[in-house]
């Protein structure tokens, strides 16, 4: 038997007991709440693939992990550029990295 929650089955609300009748009731306006929200979700045409989500980093390893090696060196390459030029623009690493420049490589002796 298969289950659609576009279309629940709704149970009766006239058996002539009360509590069941109440209950079914109950569960009935509940089915019709998931129906109502299933229906505004959308179609699987429509939903967004979880590797679109993903950080590069991650998304990098899915890519590799189903045999697409060469996009994910791709995608590395350009989101390493991205983070490079962003460190260019950031004047407080670049202040660090200018002192790092001219105490590391001064000899001591």
């Amino acid at each position: 038997m298969s289950y659609s929650l576009a279309n629940i089955q709704r149970l009766p609300t006239n058996t002539g007991i009360e509590l069941i009748d109440r209950l079914n009731g109950e569960l009935n306006d509940q089915a019709d709440r998931i129906e109502s929200l299933f229906s505004e979700c959308g179609t699987i045409d429509q939903a967004i693939p979880f590797t679109d989500v993903l950080h590069w980093r991650e998304r990098a390893r899915y890519l590799r992990s189903v045999g697409q090696g060469k996009r994910a060196a791709a995608l590395e390459k350009a989101e390493a550029l991205k983070e490079a030029k962003a460190a260019d623009n950031d004047e407080e690493f670049m202040e660090g990295y200018q002192t790092f420049l001219d105490t590391e490589f001064t000899s001591n002796s």
